[in-house]
């Protein structure tokens, strides 16, 4: 069987944006340090003897705050030991930096753009929205491959169907989630949206995209439940599925970690430089931490009847919303409750054999797919 890890890197913790829901503290926003390249080597040597397949998302931080020639020369390093075009890349960016010369370079080496923008209700959580709102539509209107990351605080708890149909519009692939209450949210529960609110929310806005016939953009993560809920329990979104083991985080300073959301101390990995395999960061005293308190909770779970789809969530949701042992916080509730709602509705088109060209491309084709070839998963 094919072995595949998600990698995050943040090369620095600088930004030149200070989100009000950053997972990292303010004062990390300054810090002028950076990842060096002997330990972007150790790490993809180590990866490419390791795994089959691999995708490397580059956060931080802004990671555009490093000139272009530091990705150049990463991703020189990338192809000394996977080859050209072996391997995903995606950087993930607040688009201020975003000119041309980045750009065409990503499109050249076919990395992934994701940029953080909340269109129309930017300002609640960021600066300069217009200005990256122009690189945006610029993007679009020459066909360069990226998506927007919408982040959902209270303040638009209830517009997920007015930033769906302002993207929509742009031509823009979206992704939609709630402000979590971690980083420096941990301090400001006034920018979480209600849990409630959000479901409502949520349910709207895929109904808004389902009956959206002429809808030419992907929506996550409603559109990855619906390809969950048409076959076997299958990844989801990355805080609904079992993935300890299959994403690994680097900080700076070559501190490892489960994931790129903020991890307490107890939480860490060791450190790149004190292992000879990625192997060897699941065996720390950390991740066998994470393991104790997953098994736990889990345990609780089994009993839902979409635990198979979630496989009880993410350990750091639950940490962050009543201890990594315990079920049940606003981030169960809201999957539990959408995802339901739409597997329900994708159950109903099936069975009732309603229309499909009332309904947007991707799901059509997801259930022809399944009704074509129902063993596929």
């Amino acid at each position: 069987m094919s072995r595949y890890i998600t990698v995050v890197i943040k090369p620095t913790l600088a930004c030149n944006m200070v989100c009000r829901h950053c997972y990292h503290p303010p004062e990390g926003s300054t810090s002028g340090g950076r990842i060096s390249f002997d330990r972007l080597e150790k790490l993809f040597s180590m990866v490419s003897k390791e795994y089959d397949a691999v995708w490397f998302v580059w956060h931080g931080g802004e990671p555009l705050t490093l000139p272009l020639s530091f990705f150049k020369k990463a991703i020189e390093l990338q192809e000394k030991y996977f080859g050209v075009g072996n391997v995903g890349n995606t950087i993930q960016t607040n688009g201020l930096k975003l000119d041309r010369k980045v750009i065409d370079f990503c499109k050249d080496k076919k990395i992934n753009i994701g940029i953080s923008h909340e269109g129309p209700y930017d300002d609640l959580l960021r600066e300069k929205g217009k200005e990256v709102e122009g690189t945006i539509v610029k993007m679009s209107d020459k066909e360069r491959v990226f998506s927007v990351n919408a982040t959902i605080s209270r303040g638009c708890q209830d517009d997920q169907v007015a930033i769906y149909r302002h993207f929509k519009d742009i031509g823009a692939g979206l992704s939609m989630g709630p402000v979590l209450p971690i980083g420096c949210t941990a301090c400001r529960p006034d920018l979480v949206p209600d849990a409630d609110a959000f479901i409502r929310s949520s349910k709207a806005v895929f109904d808004e995209w389902l009956n959206d016939p002429a809808c030419l953009i992907p929506l996550a993560p409603y559109y990855l439940y619906v390809l969950s809920a048409l076959g076997d329990p299958q990844p989801s979104d990355c805080a609904h599925t079992s993935c300890l083991t299959k994403w690994l985080c680097m900080y700076p300073n070559g501190d490892l970690y489960p994931c790129a959301k903020p991890c307490p101390p107890e939480m860490r990995l060791g450190n790149i430089d004190g292992i000879s395999h990625i192997s060897d960061a699941f065996r720390t005293e950390g991740f066998v931490n994470i393991i104790k308190g997953t098994v736990v909770r889990r345990e609780k779970c089994k009993e839902c009847p979409i635990y198979d789809y979630c496989q009880g969530g993410c350990s750091l949701d639950a940490m962050c919303q009543g201890g990594i042992e315990n079920n049940g916080g606003d981030s169960c509730r809201i999957y539990r409750e959408v995802f339901t709602y739409i597997k329900q509705t994708i159950d109903s088109i099936i069975e009732e054999k309603k229309d499909l060209s009332k309904y947007n491309a991707f799901v059509r084709d997801a259930v022809l797919g399944k009704l074509v070839n129902p063993m596929v998963r």
